[in-house]
């Protein structure tokens, strides 16, 4: 799975690197975001279901995968989404929020101050499908940062 964080006092996006399935990791240098005509999609869950998300974002025809995801449109908003029953849901974030298999961590370590590198770090180590390299996305930008994961 991965981990994917949003810190909304400083609007930053944090995502991890890992794929992995069972207990074994596929590759650590994954990139867990794509962009469509209406912005930036992070998305969480198996590959199959990520593909399945980028290929149908447009159509909207969804088999029944579960997936969550962020979404920064193009006004610079960010939205929590999710698939569920072949149906695209989105909702205005507007608060510290985490998604994937590490987001109860993440989200505690903001819930006690933390940014949303030093959430995913933290998450890194609590969570076994968490970790590799991270990356972190200014929302206003959405633009790579120059700061990871070891400049924490």
């Amino acid at each position: 799975m991965t981990t994917i964080a949003f810190h909304y006092p400083s609007q930053i996006i944090c995502t991890d690197s890992f794929t992995t399935t069972h207990d074994c990791i596929v590759t650590a240098h994954a990139k867990k975001y794509f962009d469509v005509e209406q912005g930036r999609v992070f998305a969480t869950g198996n590959c199959a279901e990520i593909y399945h998300l980028k290929k149908h974002w447009n159509d909207g025809e969804f088999k029944p995968i579960m997936c969550e995801f962020f979404m920064v449109d193009k006004h610079k908003k960010i939205f929590f989404g999710e698939v569920r029953r072949g149906f695209k849901y989105l909702e205005p974030l507007e608060q510290n929020w985490a998604i994937g298999s590490g987001a109860k961590w993440a989200i505690a370590a903001m819930d006690f101050g933390k940014d949303a590198v030093e959430a995913l770090s933290y998450a890194c180590t609590r969570d076994k499908s968490t970790g590799g390299a991270l990356q972190s996305f200014n929302v206003k930008g959405c633009a790579l940062s120059k700061r990871e994961r070891g400049s924490v």
